[in-house]
Formats: C-alpha cells, structure tokens, sequence
C-alpha cells in the first residue's frame, strides 16, 4: 500500500490558540515521521502562509484516494463539509468539542448562533459513511457516539500543545515583581468566556479568604473576544461587590514570558469551569507542577485523572475547604505538584502523544 499523503483541513488557521497548535503540532509529527504532509486553511494567519494552502473552492487534493483527510472541527464550516463529501480517501475528524450555545444568552447573540450551527455540524459530520473520530478527550468522542458513530471508531489523543515552549521562555520581571512574596497566588488561565466559571471562581476565592483569614490574590488569566467585553465587565462587578477588587486580578492579553511567569509564581491552580472538551491550561499546571484544585465537570476529572482535588457536584464551601487544606499543608501540595508533573510526563509530553499519532495513522492505513 502506498505510503498516504496527511491532507489537514482547518477552518482558521492561528498560531496561538489551542486548534492552531495542535493542527501545526501534528503537522510536524508526521513531517519528522516521513510522510507527505499538507495544511490547507480559508483564514490563514500571514505567518503560518508560507506552509498553508488556501482553500478558495472545492479544489484541491481531496480527489486522491490514498490520502488521509484530517479535518480538526471545531466550528460550522460549510466549504470544509463540502470538501469532506468530495474526499476519496479515508477521512478523519479531529474533535475539540463545540460550545453549547446557551453560555452565551444575553453577551453575544452572534457566537451563541455560531455555536448552535457548530452543534449542528457535529451531527452532519457524524452521518459521513465511514468516518474515525479522534476526540481530544473521551469526553469528545462521547459527542460522536451519542450521534450514532460506533465507538470501534472512536480514539482519543491529546491535542499538542507548545508548552515546552513556554518552559523555556525566560522569565518576565514585571511579573515576578509585582506578585512575589505577596501571599498565596490562586491562579486560572482559559479565555474570557461564560463558560470558563469565573464567576465561580471568584464566589470560592472569597469564601477561601474568608475561612483562611490569609492575604492572597486570584489572578485570572486569558484571551478575550472584544464582543465579550461585557462579560469582563461583569466578572469586574462581581469582584467589586465581594469586596476582592484589591486581590483579584485580569489579565486579557499576556505573552509567553508572563505566562511563564504566573505559572511559575502560582500556588494552586483554580478551575471551575462548566464546560471544557479537553482544557490544556490543566496540563500546563500539571507541567510546571502547580496542584490543582477543580470542578469535576465535561472533561475536567478526565484530564486531571486523580492529580489533584476534583470535586464532583459543585460546591462553593467545598472547593474553598479544598484549597485551605492545600495551602496548609505543603507537604500534600508538593505530592500533588509531583503527580502532575509525572502525568504529564506520561501522557501529555509531546513525545507520547507523538507515538499516539502515529499509532493512529498507522491503524487505519494498514
């Protein structure tokens, strides 16, 4: 059997979100592997343009039957389900779990109807005769057996990811400055959306401040679509009426030196968000051994898999308690900095999920 061409299809390509780095992670492990490897994008980041094929149409190479489409969904995208139909060779949707719509009532019309289209194209891409699904999560593929795709041909692998990148970023001084020394540092990194849980996350920092009578701060952490302005506006508001204005802080856009830094600095990372189909700042904790205190929700206790606290029912008073044992207790967090680092050595290295890759292409090209 000839050796396939890896044909990656994406929507949008970008160089610093999770789809963007997981379709140029892949694209390097089967590159390095051998293989013939194309990525073709109808929005392309300039930088990304010298290696990406723009898709203006439904031409291209997806006539050739021995290639292997891999099709990363996270969004509706109408060309990409028409080029998907004209493919002769095996086709692969990578899944990174669409947002349910209602997170967004009363921010953002717009993304909440893109969202419930992105829903809808989940159900399309799920009829498409023979399909392998490769969810970030089990969690992920569970949106594809629910749609009737036999689990036979359902796999799980983690997205890549650039964090020993981010390792070896040098630290930034203004960061490390400003919030060293000032008492424990609670610390949550995910996008400025509803379903990030930041609303949460402030209701259990207060009741932590409360319980443990400490000085400390929250710092939360992420991108932030300009049409969600009013959301930070609220999380703001929220911070203020619980008096934590002074010990909460919001950072929208940060580069990888401060990252870094926050990450280094931070104590415990705090994630109660409601809904996450894989959640990489989970790992990053993990790799740069920050203990984990958590909401079990969507794909959360997945990920974590035991290396922190996870609590499964939400409970405001329990998540606090949580974090008040772990600050008092250093032993118990550096065991749980330790199990994070050896998971992510395990199963979320870039070398292991590279293995995985390929042990899937090799599976359905045999």
């Amino acid at each position: 059997m000839p050796t396939p061409r890896i044909l990656i299809l994406v929507p949008t390509l970008q160089l610093h979100d999770a789809v963007g780095h997981d379709v140029l992670g892949m694209r390097e492990v089967y590159r390095d592997a051998g293989y013939d490897v194309a990525v073709w994008s109808q929005f392309v980041h300039p930088l990304c343009q010298p290696f990406t094929g723009t898709v203006h149409g439904l031409g291209g190479p997806w006539d050739d039957p021995d290639s292997v489409l891999i099709y990363h969904h996270a969004i509706e995208w109408d060309l990409g389900e028409k080029i998907l139909g004209r493919a002769k060779g095996r086709v692969v949707i990578k899944h990174h779990n669409v947002t349910p719509p209602h997170f967004f009532d009363g921010y953002a019309e717009d993304i909440r109807e893109a969202c419930a289209r992105g829903l809808a194209a989940t159900d399309r891409l799920a009829q498409i005769p023979g399909v392998t699904i490769w969810g970030d999560s089990r969690f992920n593929c569970d949106d594809f057996t629910r749609r009737g795709v036999d689990s036979s041909r359902c796999r799980s692998v983690p997205p890549c990811h650039r964090i020993e990148d981010l390792a070896r970023e040098p630290l930034d001084m203004v960061v490390t400055g400003a919030f060293r020394g000032c008492g424990p540092m609670l610390l949550f990194v995910g996008s400025f959306r509803p379903n990030k849980g930041h609303a949460k996350a402030l209701g259990v920092f207060s009741d932590y401040l409360q319980r443990s009578g400490r000085l400390a701060h929250l710092l939360l952490v992420g991108s932030l679509d300009p049409r969600l302005t009013p959301y930070v506006d609220d999380i703001q508001d929220s911070a203020r009426r619980l008096g934590l204005f002074d010990s909460v802080h919001i950072a929208t856009s940060v580069n990888p030196m401060q990252l870094r830094a926050f990450y280094t600095l931070a104590d415990l990372f705090l994630c109660v968000s409601e809904h996450e189909g894989f959640c990489v700042p989970l790992v990053e904790a993990m790799a740069f051994r920050v203990p984990i205190v958590a909401w079990n929700t969507s794909a959360v206790g997945e990920t974590m898999d035991g290396v922190g606290t996870a609590i499964d029912e939400y409970d405001q008073a329990a998540l606090a308690e949580a974090i008040d044992e772990l600050m008092q207790d250093p032993l118990r967090a550096i065991a749980f900095s330790d199990k994070g680092r050896q998971r992510y050595e395990k199963v979320f290295h870039p070398q292991v999920i590279r293995r995985r890759l390929l042990e899937l292409l090799e599976e359905i090209t045999v």
